[in-house]
């Protein structure tokens, strides 16, 4: 019994089987999450230490050093590279591929827990794996008040609204100023009562210290005993007794204040409080924006007088737009699909069940999907919309055969078996070769790997779900639909006339192959000149690592020279951020000065703008074009004001996978001096290089330090040691914790320190009383000297990392001329030099692409081998691929495309439909000489003629399925625009090579008189 007549008799089930899925398909879809991304992991842990306060030299061995070393040892470390500011550390630990990261998390935080009880006190230790989580997906200004009152209201009354919503991770809320209870102590007041800073800041801190002190059971009650100490204001810290009736208020100020200046949060130029969102892993962005909106909106009407919520950043609108584009690629792609369908099968009816095969697919897909723990993004929806044109492809090549059959016989039900009988094994071996093709993309690791596993296992489902769907409800509604009027031909009419020049094509193929099948030295010269063709595009096609694409906002990071005040960097940024202002296509805009968007150590002199765009559909220029614009400005403007551009997503993925920056130059060496002169050496000859923006030398800029050097002898006779001089001045200068008060269900710190007039006056300074009264200028010295304000290592290894953005150029042209200024100015002696960034991860990412590509090619063959049960065929139709990729070379090459992780896949993905047509040649071919005994010159002949017009068919489908992507219309298509060029391009010239070259080689191979045995 054929396959045929089982399913005919179980047509109800089958029916029944594909609406139940397809239903599903639809119920899934509505509650698929959506993101921008696939859920990536990355083998990154990432170690911020802080609050200390000294230099970055002294951090550097205080604590980078002992954390470096024991992190090291933890099992699976691949790399350990540090970033060392004043006051603060940031240890990146990168692993090898693969590694447990939950058990790699672990180690690193017990090695981080054995040694920090030799690291300063008062060290504040961030140990997190980074992940996307990590980072917002929206972002919001409080703006319209005073800084504290406005963070306070984004803190307390905001946040908590926020943080109940469904899949939403952090809410951190970011502000200038935070309210604290100052306690001003004039430093002579407090020695002549015998006190010191730290005596006051520990007499406050236990007299408003809440005990609970016992229990008490009293009239069939328990009472839990606790001492009232507690403080709600100002006037409560004042009455602290401290010694002898003495109070707090009679030797000290108390007032509320705020907390030292270190950072500026502003947005659009005006005080604000920044409030970022981040989603957890398998968070939908679409309904956490949605529900984020609605509690601001409802929040909006009891907001102080004056105070507004501004969105600046919602990664919703990109993702909602992407969503958009690829459901009008599909759209579009699928009508172009079939109006070539309806021009070759002439009706209507017999189209729209070939045609059924693609919402029928995308719809299963979406269960599947859903099964295997899929969401909606933009590369699983990039690789439905690629489907669009692939999932068609079986059911076009068993229509057009029931049609032919149906042409030949007047029995229907016959024909339709013979159609599917005799299409079973080479439909589902050339659909094999797009599946195993995927397969050998298991070996890609990091970003690269993740990103493309969601779109190869999409593509692979869909095109299964199509296969099956081909063979089985396909056939079933042609023999409940399709009678032999619907395959005749049109008589009259612009259809007519398409279809008689259709029918012609046939008999011309058939004349032309025969003429080409005489001279097969020409074929063969011809294929090897296309190679040499491809040698030479190769060469000439620009290189890059992933597409960018107009996001929609951008983060513009600086940095003034090291050491510069913060009120003077705040001058320079807000000169940048007027510039912003004024830049039509900007919307809106957050600021940081002394913090940084993620997990970051930062300076008081570096922070980032965060550039919010109108929609595409409102501006006329894309955000590379406003970029260069902006920089160009910036740059005439603020000389002093280094500026790095990189677009918000970008950043967030690049500062995950560990390359932040296009280019990176590393240079170790033991001698810091030796490294910076070689540095600025390479400087002038790089920023000459076309292409290179935003280079950054990598020396550090001096800071300013005042050293302070305590006489021994002179603290000793005293009885003080230096750490006691040391630890009077700081608590005098930074200030002493004291506790805090509790205002409503606010807790406020409170800090113990001196007048302002004596913190900020050099003068003054040496007048602090240090022990029973003597002044501390009679105790030390004080140098005025410069130290390296940020210090880098690598696996222990101190290094400079020379960085730069890339502009109007591919990633490896300019790599290419770095390359060359590296060997014209030789590193010298210790010094070693080895390229990182976004470079290196591109060479690592096309290694692992070529051997996935020499794999795929071994299991293409593997797969045909098995069907034709020979070596001659596979081998055949796969010298043809070499020949074929020169198309997608060619048109990457005229389009300005470089060849990137994406067209890479492009090409992967070639292997597997190049076949497809030779396989559905040859099958034929075999099947003529196996049922007829005629020679393989004769039977060639004929497979040519009979499959020309499914070849064209799945051919034309593809190309039109994929061409809304190829032009790269709407949000997010830039991901996939460079495959979709290169399979065009390669499918453009891999058929006419199919249908002469392919016929041409085997007949060269095995002879026109070849018969089978």
């Amino acid at each position: 019994m054929k396959l045929f007549d089982i399913l005919s008799r179980q047509r109800r089930f089958v029916y029944l089987v594909v609406c139940v899925l397809s239903v599903a398909g639809i119920w899934a879809a509505l509650r698929l999450p959506s993101a921008i991304y696939p859920e990536l992991q990355f083998s990154r842990i990432m170690i911020v230490a802080e609050g200390s306060t000294l230099g970055a030299r002294q951090i550097v061995f205080s604590v980078t050093r002992p954390l470096e070393e024991a992190v090291s040892i933890v099992p699976g470390v691949a790399r350990v590279r540090s970033h060392t500011i004043r006051g603060s550390t940031e240890i990146s630990i990168t692993f090898a591929p693969g590694s447990n990261m939950d058990r790699a998390l672990q180690l690193v935080r017990a090695r981080v827990n054995q040694v920090q009880g030799s690291l300063p006190p008062d060290l504040d230790i961030e140990v997190e794996q980074l992940t996307p989580s990590l980072f917002p997906i929206l972002s919001y200004n409080v703006e319209g008040g005073e800084p504290a009152r406005l963070y306070d209201l984004a803190r307390y009354d905001i946040k908590p609204l926020i943080s109940r919503v469904p899949g939403v991770g952090r809410v951190d809320v970011q502000g200038s100023d935070v309210r604290e209870i100052e306690v001003i102590a004039d430093p002579a007041r407090l020695m002549a009562r015998g006190l010191s800073y730290a005596d006051l800041s520990e007499a406050i801190r236990r007299a408003v210290t809440v005990q609970a002190v016992g229990r008490v059971a009293q009239n069939y009650r328990q009472y839990l005993i606790v001492t009232d100490q507690e403080a709600h204001g100002a006037g409560d810290i004042g009455n602290v007794v401290v010694r002898g009736g003495l109070h707090v208020r009679d030797v000290a100020t108390v007032q509320v204040g705020t907390e030292d200046h270190v950072r500026i949060i502003a947005g659009d130029g005006r005080p604000a409080a920044l409030i970022n969102i981040t989603r957890q892993l398998g968070g939908n962005t679409l309904a956490l924006t949605d529900s984020v909106a609605r509690i601001m909106r409802a929040l909006a009407p009891t907001l102080p007088p004056g105070v507004h919520v501004k969105p600046v950043y919602d990664q919703a609108e990109l993702v909602r737009e992407a969503v958009r584009s690829v459901r009008d690629a599909m759209l579009i792609g699928a009508a172009l699909a079939v109006v070539v369908l309806l021009l070759f099968l002439r009706h209507g009816r017999i189209t729209a069940i070939s045609a059924t095969s693609i919402p029928l697919t995308l719809a299963i897909t979406v269960f599947v999907m859903r099964l295997l723990g899929q969401t909606f993004n933009l590369m699983t929806l990039g690789a439905m919309a690629i489907a669009i044109g692939l999932v068609i492809d079986d059911a076009v090549v068993i229509t057009e055969n029931i049609a032919r059959h149906l042409r030949l016989t007047s029995e229907r039900t016959r024909a339709i078996r013979e159609a599917v009988q005799e299409l079973i094994w080479p439909v589902t071996t050339s659909t094999l070769t797009t599946v195993v093709v995927f397969l050998p993309l298991g070996l890609l690791q990091g970003v690269v790997g993740q990103f493309f596993a969601a779109l190869a296992t999409t593509l692979t489902v869909a095109v299964l779900v199509s296969l099956l769907l081909a063979l089985t409800i396909i056939p079933l509604l042609a023999e409940q639909f399709v009678t032999a009027h619907e395959v005749e031909s049109s008589r009259a009419g612009l259809l007519a006339r398409a279809q008689r020049g259709l029918d012609a094509l046939s008999p011309r193929y058939e004349s032309a192959l025969g003429s080409v099948l005489s001279h097969t030295r020409r074929i063969v010269i011809a294929a090897l000149a296309f190679v040499v063709l491809g040698i030479v595009l190769w060469r000439l096609v620009g290189t890059g690592f992933l597409p960018e694409m107009d996001e929609g906002a951008f983060v513009l990071d600086y940095f003034t020279p090291g050491g510069t005040a913060l009120a003077e960097t705040d001058r320079e940024v807000r000169i940048a951020e007027r510039i912003l202002a004024a830049t039509p296509e900007i919307e809106a805009t957050s600021r940081r000065t002394g913090a940084e968007l993620g997990l970051f150590a930062t300076a008081q002199n570096t922070g980032d703008i965060v550039a919010r765009l109108k929609p595409s559909s409102r501006r006329s220029r894309d955000i590379f074009t406003v970029i260069d614009d902006v920089r160009d400005q910036i740059n005439a403007a603020v000389p002093r004001l280094h500026i790095e551009f990189v677009q918000i997503l970008s950043d967030v993925i690049n500062d995950l996978a560990g390359a932040a920056k296009p280019v990176e130059i590393k240079l170790f060496g033991e001698r810091l001096d030796s490294l910076e002169a070689y540095a600025r050496r390479l400087e002038p000859a790089l920023d000459s290089v076309g292409g290179v923006e935003d280079l950054y030398n990598g020396v550090s800029e001096p800071s300013p330090e005042l050293l302070m050097r305590v006489n021994q002898a002179e603290a000793d006779r005293l009885g003080l040691t230096p750490e006691d001089v040391g630890n009077t001045v700081g608590a005098a200068l930074l200030g002493t914790p004291a506790g805090e008060i509790r205002s409503e269900d606010r807790p406020v710190a409170v800090r113990v320190r001196a007048p302002d007039s004596v913190r900020f006056d050099p003068l003054r300074l040496r007048e602090l009383p240090i022990g029973s009264g003597t002044p501390l200028g009679s105790l030390a010295s004080f140098t005025p000297a410069e130290s390296r304000m940020n210090l880098e290592r690598e696996n222990q290894q101190q290094m400079i990392a020379i960085t730069a953005d890339v502009s109007g150029r591919s990633l490896g042209g300019v790599m290419g001329d770095v390359r060359r200024v590296l060997a014209a100015q030789p590193p010298p002696a210790g010094i070693r030099v080895a390229l990182g960034g976004q470079y290196e991860s591109q060479q690592q990412a096309f290694r692992s692409l070529l051997l996935v590509l020499l794999l795929a090619v071994v299991s293409v063959c593997a797969v045909m081998v098995v069907q034709f049960e020979s070596f001659v065929e596979p081998l055949v139709v796969l010298l043809v691929a070499p020949v074929s990729f020169v198309g997608a070379l060619m048109l990457l090459l005229m389009t300005g495309t470089p060849l990137n992780v994406a067209s890479f896949m492009g090409l992967i993905l070639l292997v597997g439909l190049i076949v497809k047509n030779g396989i559905i040649l040859l099958d034929f071919t075999r099947l003529r000489m196996q049922e007829e005994g005629v020679t393989l010159g004769v039977a060639i002949r004929e497979a040519a003629r009979v499959r020309l017009r499914p070849i064209l068919m799945t051919t034309l489908c593809t190309l039109f399925g994929l061409l809304p992507l190829a032009l790269g219309i709407g949000a997010g298509s830039e991901l996939q625009r460079p495959l979709a060029l290169a399979v065009i391009g390669g499918l453009v010239l891999s058929t006419p090579i199919t249908l002469f070259a392919v016929p041409t080689l085997l007949l060269w191979i095995r002879g026109a008189d070849y018969r089978m045995q």
